[in-house]
């Protein structure tokens, strides 16, 4: 599904570990006062100037993985190989659901459906008025981190400290697909609800310098969630998901005047915004302020990080609970998991449309958004 480049030479820690014996798992708490921990550091390069506002990262050529991503897989095997993993998400069946939308399904008979709520409760600890927030985890369980860097070009630092503004990458142990992770902004001292510019900034660079096609970040907006704690999911998907390759209709701006496009995703049940730019800073920016703005009017939504984190879309819903959970980024996108044969045998397109359109936004409410969004867009982007 994935392949990994054997890095040798200055980064020999890449190759893959095929020890089979679980470590023993020490939780390490992070609270308001800095913890040190060493772990790899992956420090990003500067970005590239354009008009006073960086434009992109470097690319590395399609043919060749780039660094980052040989970091993170061989890392995540190097945990599945190690038994850190509660199931092998490769021997999953998938299939295409039958009909226009090509919606798909994977029959994981291990699955928690419940797993994001368990992974808050245990990770997560609840801020009080008079005390920080804090999180524990695994050391075990903690792939590697990435910031910003100072150096031109991007540079892996073997079993470093852990620098306060970072993201950890944490490996998932229920997976949904190949290389699912957490990632974790580690702002200890200042534990956020709401994205701003500069988090959001790095998860989309996460993307960019991956540069794998099939690999997707996914953020779910809940409104009253146990933990005030922000966190992001990536995993590889070997197929496009079915929102991604709709058409779409014109919102506002294009890349060449305005650097941003806005669009609607057409006859999809669930209504969708786009963002799409290679401009990555004002793509960046416009997404986290829309979705600052979004937090503060108690919305719910998600989002979905594709196409080398030039595109995101953004799944508006209503306030109304279906079945008493939300549905995932991944799910809005039209991939779905079951954990028993006969929910994966019998569901329907006719199913997964009714569920999906009882979420979605009215006409007028997805206007407003819409109209919302430009001016967000204009005023960040003129």
């Amino acid at each position: 599904m994935v392949s990994i480049t054997q890095v040798d030479g200055e980064y020999p820690f890449l190759k893959q570990n095929t020890g089979s014996e679980q470590s023993k798992c020490h939780k390490v708490p992070f609270t308001g006062n800095f913890l040190g921990i060493r772990t790899h550091v992956y420090w990003f390069g500067s970005p590239t100037e354009g008009n006073g506002a960086y434009v992109g990262f470097p690319y590395t050529a399609e043919e060749r993985q780039s660094l980052l991503d040989a970091l993170l897989l061989s890392q995540w095997e190097d945990r599945a190989w190690n038994g850190q993993l509660k199931y092998d998400v490769t021997a999953c069946k998938i299939k295409v659901v039958c009909g226009e939308k090509n919606f798909l399904t994977q029959l994981n008979e291990n699955w928690h459906p419940n797993f994001l709520a368990e992974f808050e409760n245990n990770v997560f600890q609840p801020s009080e008025p008079i005390k920080s927030s804090c999180m524990k985890i695994c050391k075990e369980d903690i792939l590697f981190c990435v910031a910003h860097g100072e150096k031109e070009s991007s540079e892996i630092i073997p079993s470093t400290m852990v620098p306060k503004d970072g993201i950890l990458i944490v490996i998932n142990a229920n997976p949904v697909e190949y290389g699912h992770v957490f990632l974790m902004p580690y702002k200890i001292h200042q534990l956020s609800h709401s994205l701003d510019k500069k988090m959001f900034g790095l998860i989309t660079q996460i993307a960019v310098e991956v540069n794998n096609c099939t690999f997707r970040i996914f953020y779910n907006h809940r409104v009253s969630t146990c933990s005030d704690q922000i966190y992001f999911e990536a995993s590889y998907f070997a197929n496009p998901l079915p929102v991604e390759v709709l058409p779409t209709v014109p919102v506002y701006g294009d890349q060449l005047t305005t650097g941003i496009c806005i669009c609607e995703v057409a006859d999809y049940p669930l209504k969708v915004l786009v963002f799409v730019s290679k401009n990555l800073k004002a793509l960046a920016d416009v997404v986290a302020e829309i979705c600052s703005t979004l937090h503060n009017h108690d919305a719910v939504f998600n989002l979905l990080i594709s196409d080398r984190g030039t595109k995101i879309f953004l799944f508006p819903q209503v306030h109304t609970v279906l079945m008493g959970c939300r549905p995932s980024a991944w799910e809005c996108g039209g991939y779905f998991v079951y954990n028993t044969q006969s929910d994966f045998d019998r569901v329907s397109e006719v199913e997964i449309l009714k569920r999906m359109a009882s979420i979605s936004l009215d006409d007028h409410s997805f206007q407003a958004l819409k109209q919302l969004c430009c001016n967000i867009a204009n005023k960040l982007t003129l």
